[in-house]
């Protein structure tokens, strides 16, 4: 206290950056932001980008605050999830409601799921993604963690100035390596990505390597040397782009995981929608639940009369139905049924419509009715939230589902655009076809017989589709005298009950099927697909439903052969042949093992959930008794049990250094140094109790020993000093005694505080941290 009462107060300096270290921080910030431009193909928009670089910040943030109070790298970590959870849901949960501005249950569940399985997400989802969607977690969180350690590397300092340099470099660079990996095969920017992260990275690293190397540290700086400097990294990034594709080749392929990840979702487990066409026909007067010829299926806006309306489109046969796969043609590309955000990355030349449905009454079940190639979904009423979840499309077939269902009532918009549909005799067909099969080899005598006079594989495929509609008869199977034309399109049915009979009758499910067969048969790509063509009221029914064939051409697009060329409009005689064998076991199932349902009416939907609520209870008990545990189990293994055995291995690694870093130290090569190490453990031990001790090359062990809470420590560093300093070389025997009683003074130290802070002395990684608790110069 001074004379005049007033009291003397000593603050303490925070360590805030200065200098030159804010500018280390700025290109940080620079580096990792040009990292996770990467992304840019991934997400729609920019949002991504503004998510991304406000985590970079306030991951570099916390770890300023954490440094400035000379904190443990882990009470940065803590500091960051907070961040992460708190500020997550506004930021990238957006979309989700008002619930995502508050930190509740729901929230805090969805960051926390994004954050462990977002990827997985990312892999399986048709890009670009929303760019304000859930995914956003993704850049959120490698924003942060990449801030985070970034900084704190900035900070870390070593024996070899290259390593020090190096440092944050590395971790922008494992962030762009992120990035690449669950990105997609054609960067955003190679300018950005490429050029401009590696001539940041390279001009700052020489910057830094240069500021830590004492060799260089008396190098006059001149403007001229740091032109030539700049001028050389300008020169190798301009010319990193085409050195790389003269070495690599312009066909060389990133590694991206999408290519090697296989979309969880199983197309097969639907049944075709092909099999159910008798629910579309008219049956005469006679009443059956699942029929819907005559009810509104939905009704369509924004497209013309005569636009094509698909349901599905279905490209292979397996000799029971026509289905839908997860199998393009090799030179189609994409991954089958893939999640899809509001935007479709789906290049495609013709006219652009935007097209609003609205489900009717007779219309439910997984096929999402659309016209032409799709380039943004959205759905408007009826579940909007889960429907644009679960939306699944493909690119090869242009073909939509909803797992879930859509139902009478629904409401949903998109763009699209409807190509150049014609094909003629002259179209010149694509050579890749699927392979059909052995079961097949029933369509070989009419395909020769009926193309005897054509000569090119389109022209034969228009010759067949002539002799199908000429001598072909048309009959749904409804009228008494036509009943025994049994409905189904599998190997029976087409062969000996439709092309080898005669006569020959069906309607659109044998006449397509067929036609689509033939074609392949010919060398021509084909596929069936279900539908309807719009009428001038924009009202579809369930007898506007028909089935009609597309063919592949040289540039491939997909082109319609209408139905009108290959099926016949003339009913058949009604005098029945005398001898016909009855079609027992042609009413085809579907892959599943109940009979199949139709996609149409609420009775198939509701048979539809059902069965997949039986399968779903199914494989929990068959994954309950090969386990022989509780379904529970699992789930509390994989959300609970794995981040504690993450954390578990975390604090076990901290253990395990320790326990190294005491042997090596009590094993040094140079007896001396044993005494010194034996010091320094003693002295690790004290601050990992929390207790103030000072270091720096300037401290001497008898200044440490009164800052430690030990009454045998001055008489250690006495000790210590005489071994290390004194005249002699000390002995093995004498280390090794020395060992021993720093030994029992530390744990004289442990019991004497609680059991919570031995545990955590034992994890605390503060001793590992350099310059913690170093003594401040003055000057």
């Amino acid at each position: 206290m001074s004379a005049g009462g007033t009291t003397t107060r000593n603050r303490v300096r925070r360590d805030w950056p200065r200098g030159t270290q804010w500018a280390d921080l700025g290109l940080l910030v620079v580096l990792l932001a040009l990292a996770l431009s990467g992304l840019g193909s991934s997400f729609t928009g920019w949002g991504f980008a503004l998510v991304g670089t406000l985590g970079v910040l306030l991951g570099v943030a916390s770890t300023l605050v954490v440094r400035a109070y000379r904190l443990p790298l882990v009470a940065a970590v803590v500091l960051v999830v907070a961040i992460f959870f708190l500020l997550g849901g506004p930021l990238t949960l957006r979309s989700t409601g008002d619930t995502a501005f508050v930190p509740g249950p729901g929230t805090l569940g969805e960051l926390a799921d994004q954050a462990l399985f977002g990827w997985k997400d990312m892999l399986t989802t048709l890009p670009p993604v929303d760019g304000d969607g859930p995914l956003l977690v993704l850049p959120w969180a490698l924003g942060l963690a990449g801030g985070l350690l970034g900084a704190w590397a900035q900070f870390v300092r070593t024996s070899r100035s290259w390593v020090t340099a190096l440092l944050p470099v590395l971790v922008a660079a494992a962030v762009l390596l992120v990035v690449i990996l669950v990105g997609v095969q054609h960067p955003a920017s190679l300018l950005l990505q490429g050029a401009g992260f590696a001539a940041v990275a390279l001009g700052w690293l020489a910057l830094r390597e240069r500021r830590e190397s004492a060799s260089v540290r008396g190098g006059r700086r001149t403007p001229v040397r740091a032109a030539a400097g700049v001028a050389v990294l300008a020169v190798a990034a301009s010319a990193a782009i085409p050195v790389a594709n003269a070495v690599l080749g312009d066909d060389a392929e990133r590694v991206v995981l999408r290519d090697h990840v296989t979309p969880p979702f199983d197309i097969g487990r639907y049944p075709s929608p092909l099999a159910s066409f008798r629910n579309y026909v008219d049956l005469k007067g006679r009443k059956e639940p699942l029929n819907v010829h005559d009810r509104e299926l939905f009704r369509v806006t924004g497209a013309a009369p005569g636009t094509r309306i698909r349901l599905a489109a279905l490209d292979a046969w397996d000799g029971l139905v026509y289905g839908a796969t997860n199998d393009p043609l090799a030179d189609e590309g994409g991954d089958g049924f893939q999640r899809v955000s509001s935007v479709i990355d789906n290049p495609m030349d013709g006219d652009r419509v935007e097209v609003r449905v609205t489900v009717g009454e007779g219309y439910s079940g997984v096929w999402l009715p659309t016209v032409g190639g799709l380039q943004s979904m959205r759905f408007e009423r009826g579940d909007a939230d889960g429907k644009k979840e679960t939306f699944r499309y493909n690119l090869a077939t242009s073909t939509a589902v909803v797992p879930g269902g859509v139902h009478p009532g629904d409401v949903y918009s998109f763009e699209a655009v409807l190509p150049d549909d014609e094909v003629t005799p002259d179209s010149t067909p694509s050579s890749l076809v699927r392979g059909l099969g052995e079961n097949t080899g029933f369509l070989d005598r009419v395909r020769d017989k009926w193309t005897e006079d054509a000569t090119t594989p389109m022209a034969r495929v228009f010759a067949v589709a002539k002799r199908l509609r000429t001598e072909g008869r048309y009959s749904d199977g409804v009228r008494k005298a036509e009943r025994s034309y049994f409905p189904g399109h599998g190997l029976k049915r087409l062969s000996d009950g439709f092309v080898n009979a005669d006569p020959m009758v069906g309607n659109d499910e044998q006449y397509a099927a067929a036609m689509a067969l033939l074609a392949n048969k010919l060398g021509v790509p084909a596929r069936v697909v279900l539908g309807a063509v719009l009428e001038e009221d924009g009202v579809v029914e369930g007898r506007d439903v028909q089935a009609w064939v597309e063919l592949r051409v040289a540039d491939g697009s997909w082109r319609t052969l209408p139905t009108e060329e290959f099926m016949s409009d003339r009913p058949p005689s009604e005098q029945q042949p005398q001898t016909r064998e009855p079609m027992s076991g042609t009413v085809v199932p579907p892959p599943a093992p109940v009979p199949p349902p139709s996609d149409l009416g609420e009775a198939a939907a509701s048979d539809l959930r059902a069965r997949m609520q039986q399968e779903e209870k199914e494989e929990k008990e068959d994954e309950e008794k090969s386990t022989g545990l509780p379904a529970w189990v699992g789930f509390v293994a994989r959300y609970v049990g794995l981040p504690l055995l993450l954390l578990g291995a975390l604090l076990g690694s901290v253990i395990g250094a320790k326990a190294w870093r005491r042997r090596r130290r009590r094993s040094s090569p140079a007896t001396s140094a044993r005494f010194v190490g034996a010091w320094r453990e003693l002295v690790d031990h004290a601050r990992d109790l929390g207790q103030p001790v000072p270091l720096g090359p300037t401290v001497t062990r008898r200044e440490q020993s009164g800052a430690i809470d030990s009454d045998r420590a001055p008489a250690l560093a006495r000790r210590a000093d005489g071994f290390v300093f004194g005249p002699r070389v000390p002995l093995e025997d004498e280390a090794a005694d020395f060992w021993a009683v720093v030994d029992e003074e530390r744990r004289t130290m442990s019991q004497g505080v609680g059991r919570r802070a031995r545990i955590l002395a034992a994890i605390s990684p503060v001793t590992f941290l350099p310059g913690a608790g170093r003594r401040r110069r003055r000057g």
